[in-house]
């Protein structure tokens, strides 16, 4: 399925719509800077849903698509979301208040959270969301909201979040799903919050089960897992007479191929240092054969490009396009050349898809009266977006070049935090820059700070003008910004076809300021 936010030809687009076109919108149509500049794709967002909804319509039980909020919470993506048939699951209260201006229903929202305040949760009992149960204290906050906090006693539809103690392979940072984690209820937790819901006239119904694992997730092996136990404690709780708990919520977490492009700019300095040993192994290996055992032409061209790569001259995918080429002519070198050669034609790891995850799971659902939840943010909106940033100078240090932009860590602060990969492309005006030379370059922002970077050690134009595409920030980039160094957070537009509507406007300095004055 084609991606709406794409290169082609040395020119970004989304939808119909190419980088040009759109920065002469925000000039003259929509009264905007035009970067740095968020740019959303429509059709990508209901392209990413669609794919979730089809495939759990292969499921033999009732299932409910939440989107996560926290991915990112532009009000007008929200509206567009919904509008397409998904729920959400929130984390605070504003989100909570959020998603109800946006229209969503309210007994299908989701309340997660490991430190919700009591005004929280009283407005998620109020609007009768389904609450997950992270703590013991939570629990005893909740059921004391419903006895004292409303003129007459509530009723709360709670979850409980297990705790399974899976290891979902991913930074450390966002693995929410092993017993060290803050998230969730410990084995002891669970019997505690479980005596409490026996108790005669507790005002509170158990209606479900939930695990989050992680996020950036890319096998589907570890919701199956999550799945089969949370299933084999719900017969558990159903023998005790909880016999309501049909909700069975496996979070989301599934994460999108951020490294799809990385080959165009990968260099060497990027290579661990087994592919190092590798490459120069290869190397060594071809110089020492006779001229008359290999094809003269891909010979030369394989080694020329192997010291190519290693003087960081050419980016890892021409050296793959000629490791590719000498192989398919020199067959008759057999394994041993193949073997050399594997680090560098091996194929990437394929990334779980929405269809992969449901259909890893679906065997375990067949006869089960339950309801599966998923929980989705990232794959629904991080490869919707890019950004449009413009490059605002080079300079070069005694050991490193950088390329300069005005979007930073305070717009886009995955790579910063997480050390997340983003691909960034280089487009320039005045020359096509794939025909420019290439050298290696940290892509960096103006924030004062050696963690501003947002790409390092890729082989890119050597160009000081122009513009710069930082790809797949849809998800965890414009939700976590900040007006760190009164940087103003920028604009952000939806394209639909040829359309370029603004779905946010750039803050302002009276905007920074108000909080201030307004005392």
């Amino acid at each position: 399925m084609p991606i709406e936010c794409r290169i082609s030809n040395g020119t970004f687009f989304c939808e119909k719509l190419s980088h040009q076109d759109i920065i002469e919108a925000c000039q003259r149509k929509l009264k905007v800077a035009p970067t740095p500049l968020f740019v959303y794709s429509k059709a990508q967002i209901v392209k990413n849903i669609r794919m979730y909804l089809d495939a759990l319509k292969l499921l033999d039980c009732e299932s409910q698509l939440n989107y996560a909020v926290k991915a990112n919470p532009n009000f007008s993506l929200l509206r567009l979301i919904r509008s397409q048939g998904a729920s959400a699951t929130l984390i605070s209260g504003n989100e909570i208040r959020l998603a109800l201006e946006a229209g969503f229903e309210p007994t299908l929202m989701m309340y997660n959270g490991g430190g919700k305040c009591q005004w929280e949760t009283q407005l998620a009992i109020e609007h009768n969301l389904l609450i997950n149960v992270d703590s013991l204290w939570d629990l005893k906050q909740t059921l004391d909201i419903c006895r004292n906090g409303f003129p007459e006693t509530r009723t709360a539809r709670l979850l409980l979040r297990i705790n399974l103690n899976i290891d979902s392979s991913v930074h450390n940072f966002v693995n929410t799903g092993k017993a060290d984690s803050k998230f969730g209820l410990s084995e002891k937790e669970s019997e505690a919050c479980l005596e409490l819901l026996e108790q005669p006239g507790c005002p509170a119904e158990l209606v479900g089960l939930h695990s989050h694992l992680g996020s950036t997730i890319y096998q589907s092996d570890v919701f199956r897992l999550s799945l089969e136990r949370l299933l084999e404690y719900r017969s558990k709780l159903v023998s005790r007479g909880f016999i309501k708990v049909s909700l069975i919520n496996i979070g989301g977490g599934l994460g999108i191929d951020y490294k799809l492009l990385e080959f165009e700019t990968k260099a060497w300095q990027s290579e661990s240092e087994d592919n190092k040993k590798n490459i120069l192994q290869l190397k060594e290996f071809l110089l020492n054969l006779e001229e008359d055992q290999t094809d003269g032409c891909s010979r030369k061209n394989i080694l020329s490009s192997l010291s190519a790569y290693v003087n960081e001259s050419i980016a890892f995918e021409d050296l793959r396009l000629a490791t590719t080429v000498f192989l398919s002519t020199n067959k008759h070198l057999g394994s041993k050349v193949e073997q050399i050669c594997s680090s560098l034609t091996a194929p990437k790891p394929v990334h779980a898809t929405p269809l992969d995850l449901i259909q890893s799971v679906s065997d375990l659902l067949k006869g089960k009266d339950v309801k599966l939840i998923i929980e989705p943010g990232r794959s629904i909106v991080a490869n919707s977006s890019a950004v449009i940033a413009r490059i605002l100078g080079c300079k070069q240090s005694s050991e490193k070049r950088f390329i300069i932009l005005d979007v930073s860590m305070t717009e886009i602060i995955r790579p910063c935090l997480y050390g997340a990969y983003h691909h960034v492309t280089i487009l320039n005006n005045s020359d096509s820059s794939n025909k420019m030379e290439k050298k290696v370059f940290n892509v960096v922002g103006p924030v004062c700070e050696s963690s501003d970077f947002l790409a390092q050690n890729r082989m890119l134009p050597d160009t000081c003008e122009g513009y710069a595409i930082i790809h797949d920030v849809g998800a965890y980039c414009y939700s976590m910004a900040s007006n760190y160094n009164v940087r103003m957070r920028p604009a952000e537009v939806l394209v639909d076809g040829h359309d370029c509507i603004l779905i946010r406007r750039p803050d302002t300095y009276e905007d920074f300021m108000a909080p201030y004055k307004e005392i």
